[in-house]
């Protein structure tokens, strides 16, 4: 799964992807910032993964620092898939043997799920719940984990899958199985935007601890 990127980081991995290596002083005239503020989101960006840094010599003077894209980096400046996810996601609900379509939208599930349990973490149902909510939260999706009668509740309260997800229960359903193999106990969609709910609501049959 990505790291989530703000705008003012997105701006460098941008900015690398159209020129190329670059020093701090050419960045920080490319951008209009300060060269503090160019070495605080370099700083985060190394440490996430996305860019690398190494020593370029320029004429008879002393070696300068350098920075570049790395792979994840490349990645990330790509990363815009929105259009193409809704032509797939049309595709599959255009098949029309249902045993074929099913088994697409359980593959999906299944990659979506290896993804996604790499960062969910926690002993119980209601700690996983939590850990993916701000794994969601953190590509800003608005949720919350609330409790009722000792249950926990997941609450989405904007759709993740804009133009797809409110129009189409078939993503309603992956994320119930997606949600229910990934904090390891049955999930139970309840409320749903699609049928008009302030939010979509999912509950699990398992008591918090």
């Amino acid at each position: 799964m990505s790291v989530p990127l703000s705008q003012t980081d997105d701006a460098v991995i941008q900015l690398l992807m159209r020129q190329g290596p670059m020093g701090i002083s050419d960045m920080q005239q490319q951008l209009g910032v300060t060269a503090t503020a160019v070495r605080q989101r370099l700083n985060r960006l190394m440490e996430n993964g996305f860019i690398d840094r190494f020593k370029e010599s320029v004429g008879r003077g002393r070696p300068v620092h350098v920075y570049r894209l790395t792979k994840a980096g490349i990645n990330t400046a790509g990363n815009n898939l929105a259009d193409l996810a809704r032509a797939l996601w049309t595709e599959i609900g255009a098949v029309c043997d249902e045993e074929t379509r099913e088994r697409i939208l359980a593959g999906t599930v299944r990659r979506l799920v290896k993804e996604y349990k790499r960062f969910v973490d926690g002993d119980t149902v209601e700690e996983r719940l939590n850990s993916a909510a701000k794994i969601l939260a953190e590509r800003n999706i608005p949720i919350t984990v609330e409790e009722n009668n000792g249950t926990p509740v997941l609450k989405i309260l904007a759709c993740p899958y804009p133009n797809v997800g409110e129009h189409d229960h078939d993503i309603c359903e992956m994320e119930k199985q997606l949600f229910s193999s990934v904090v390891g106990g049955q999930v139970e969609l309840c409320e749903c935007r699609k049928d008009g709910d302030g939010c979509c609501t999912f509950t699990t049959n398992i008591k918090s601890n």
